[in-house]
């Protein structure tokens, strides 16, 4: 059973769960209720193995404007770690996220500022309609990125490129973000949900297992050596030879029967 959500709407069919950020009067900006609503879908999402993939996306003309810059003003009296809480406190959140053990698709038709820019960063997938836009407005305001947003775009783009996009705070657009590996694909806005969709069915034919342990090890190898990544692989691997999934599709493939899961069968019939 899903968590009740606040400021979002949850859907879950074949395999695919769909959070949809649902504050369009506020660009889905980033209310405590939504932080909160984000905290119960980490925790629902890492512990249900049915749920194969996962679809952040948000309601109205934003994917999501970021932070409710209305709440930003100093209040006085307060301390002067209150910020620094704040943020610590989305960390508990956005880092599970980052991590979570199944692919992660952002749907993105339209504003994607702020930390709402850093919420598709932590996707595994981007995909854009020619409306989407990309801003890391925090230096607009006096900031530094947050929402890990200086640890997930330099991974993207290159430490050049991020610190470009981070010092000057432009915003580009989806044919731009495409060329610089943030988007996967750009997809006109009456077409993007189903690109989206069709996307989702596919990897959630695949073993849930296999792909958030490489997701596991691809995280990990921007600051492991080689070393430690080939123990971390081969203790994977034996890992996933004890999997039905592994099982199941090595008898066939031994019977001669259609393969479990085969991307280039799904491109050819689609």
């Amino acid at each position: 059973m899903s968590p009740q959500f606040t400021d979002a709407l949850f859907e879950f069919e074949d395999g695919v769960a769909r959070f949809t950020m649902n504050r369009p009067d506020l660009l889905n900006a980033l209310t405590e209720d939504m932080k909160s609503d984000f905290a119960a879908l980490v925790d629902h999402v890492s512990g249900n193995e049915s749920i194969k993939v996962l679809v952040l996306r948000g309601a109205g003309r934003a994917f999501s404007a970021g932070g409710n810059v209305k709440n930003m003003q100093s209040v006085d009296g307060a301390p002067p770690t209150q910020f620094r809480d704040r943020v610590r406190c989305m960390h508990r959140w956005m880092q599970p996220l980052f991590n979570l053990e199944c692919p992660v698709i952002a749907e993105v038709d339209g504003l994607a500022y702020g930390g709402g820019f850093a919420l598709a960063c932590a996707a595994d997938f981007v995909l854009a309609s020619p409306k989407a836009r990309f801003c890391a407005v925090f230096g607009r305001i006096g900031l530094i990125p947050d929402m890990a947003l200086i640890y997930s775009l330099p991974r993207i783009v290159g430490a050049q490129r991020a610190k470009e996009l981070m010092y000057s705070a432009r915003s580009i657009d989806a044919q731009e973000a495409e060329a610089l590996g943030l988007v996967l694909s750009v997809h006109e806005s009456s077409e993007l949900s189903a690109a989206v969709n069709d996307l989702a069915v596919r990897l959630a034919q695949g073993s849930r297992q296999a792909m958030g342990l490489t997701k596991q090890l691809v995280n990990r190898s921007f600051e492991s050596d080689y070393a430690t990544m080939a123990e971390l692989e081969a203790n994977g691997q034996s890992m996933m030879h004890e999997t039905e999934f592994h099982r199941e599709a090595v008898r066939r493939f031994i019977a001669k029967e259609p393969a479990l899961y085969n991307w280039d069968e799904f491109v050819k019939d689609g």
